[in-house]
């Protein structure tokens, strides 16, 4: 397992949302013609990583969503959005967070209800 550090959490009496991220397991950089990216990499200026946004219910993982490879100065400028806008969300974090939200509302109606 690749350690990870936590960026972001929110939490409710039931559920939990975090964001954290991850070394990347293979970071593809063919695209780096000059190699200043690598460089940036290397002397510490970029950070590289992937991220895991997940939702938990009462511990328990029930959504989640990735994204790898992303190249930041400082991972946290990553979360850039907050709140909604008029058209949706525009942001690969406040996307991710709707999109594991999403994956645990699917998983939820699956649970049958036990008040009968």
């Amino acid at each position: 397992m690749r350690p990870t550090k936590l960026m972001w959490s929110f939490e409710t009496d039931n559920f939990r949302v975090s964001w954290e991220i991850f070394e990347p397991y293979d970071l593809d950089l063919s695209w780096d013609e000059t190699g200043e990216i690598r460089e940036g990499i290397d002397s510490g200026l970029y950070q590289a990583f992937d991220s895991q946004v997940t939702v938990y219910l009462h511990g328990a993982e029930i959504g989640a969503d990735h994204l790898g490879e992303s190249i930041y100065e400082n991972p946290e400028d990553f979360r850039d959005h907050f709140g909604m806008n008029k058209i949706g969300h525009g942001s690969y974090f406040s996307d991710m967070v709707k999109t594991s939200i999403g994956y645990a509302r699917e998983y939820l109606k699956t649970i049958p209800d036990m008040r009968g």
